[in-house]
């Protein structure tokens, strides 16, 4: 189209052809030797109660997306029944006007929101997660794939009528995931039916997202992006950077593969000396907390991030994990916690969200 404009008579001078590319640049909605990115999501990952008081610093930290967590929860990874409420109706209800209210709130604050159900494993045993989840047999498939239907369904509906922008069909069910696609596939299907926003799946980033084949039927591909960058305890910008070198080239592939731009669903580090190791692991996993506090690492964790992935043509944007709507100041946990708030990581994050 430039090019035709251009060989039109009227546009003979250098000053007038400058002009009109100028213009034609502005048009399509591209600054000129503009290096922002200002179309990616920029997420977080909120708890607490949400009100305009307590969502203003995520405006002013440059987030343009709030991510809301419903749980529902079982017992351990082979109960096939999933409790998302007390069992009575009033209770579902009181339930269902909490997010409401909450999405309302976020949206009238400017905020897109991101609603996100995870599964809450009340008594794993050792080495056991979500991820572990399948049936024992196919009386409790019956079971728990009926159950996790209406529980993704109820959550479906009310993101449909709250307007919410982009919904997560489940987390980290590594298995299921994998060795059940059938089941998703007809589970997209009638997510859609009742719900018109974009979909993902939040995958995790080992042995999962690369083995997915319901990408397809997907808007974005969603990774848990807990990737481990370092060895060695208080790494440095340039190390943690040269660490995620080698987990974009399969992030790489399967954008290709499937067409599909790559969503980092969540992300976090601690802010300890060892967070680019296992940034998967809780604090509540630690053995020892003395000094392993590090603002630096949790830091350049961050900026590395923003060096190496953000400005990635395929990189959709990331939902950072976690945060708090009542942060009120360091405690001894959150001094190790996953957290930015209040912490040198924030600043980062604040000026890479730009």
């Amino acid at each position: 189209m430039l090019y035709r404009i251009l060989k039109r008579p009227q546009f003979k001078t250098v000053l007038q052809i400058t002009a009109v590319v100028l213009l034609v640049v502005v048009s399509i909605g591209i600054a000129p030797n503009s290096g922002k990115v200002t179309h990616k999501q920029k997420g977080a990952h909120v708890f607490g109660r949400l009100d305009s008081i307590s969502l203003q610093p995520f405006v002013t930290t440059n987030y343009n997306w709030i991510t809301l967590v419903p749980f529902s929860g079982q017992n351990d990874v082979d109960s096939p029944t999933l409790v998302y409420h007390r069992g009575n109706r009033l209770d579902l209800v009181r339930r269902d006007s909490i997010w409401r209210t909450q999405i309302a709130t976020a949206h009238a604050m400017g905020f897109k929101v991101f609603l996100k159900p995870h599964i809450w494993i009340h008594s794993p045993a050792v080495g056991k997660w979500r991820s572990d989840i399948f049936p024992t047999s196919e009386a409790n498939w019956d079971i728990w794939k009926k159950e996790y239907r209406d529980f993704i369904l109820l959550y479906a509906k009310i993101a449909q009528e709250s307007d919410v922008e982009l919904f997560c069909i489940g987390t980290e069910l590594s298995r299921l995931s994998v060795e059940k696609p059938e089941f998703w596939v007809t589970l997209i299907k009638d997510i859609r039916k009742i719900y018109s926003g974009k979909l993902t799946y939040a995958a995790n980033w080992m042995n999962e997202f690369e083995k997915i084949t319901f990408w397809n039927d997907l808007d974005y591909i969603g990774v848990q992006a807990y990737f481990p960058l370092t060895k060695n305890k208080y790494p440095s910008v340039e190390q943690i950077s040269e660490g995620w070198k080698k987990h974009l080239l399969p992030l790489e592939e399967i954008h290709e593969n499937y067409n599909k731009k790559i969503l980092f669903t969540e992300m976090g580090y601690k802010s300890t000396a060892d967070s680019a190791i296992k940034p998967w692991e809780w604090i509540e996993n630690y053995t020892d907390h003395k000094d392993l506090v590090s603002y630096e690492t949790q830091a350049n964790c961050y900026q590395a991030f923003f060096n190496e992935v953000w400005n990635k043509e395929w990189f959709e944007g990331v939902h950072i994990w976690q945060l708090r709507s009542d942060y009120m100041g360091a405690t001894n946990r959150s001094d190790l916690d996953f957290t930015p708030q209040g912490k040198p990581a924030e600043v980062v994050i604040k000026e890479g969200f730009k």
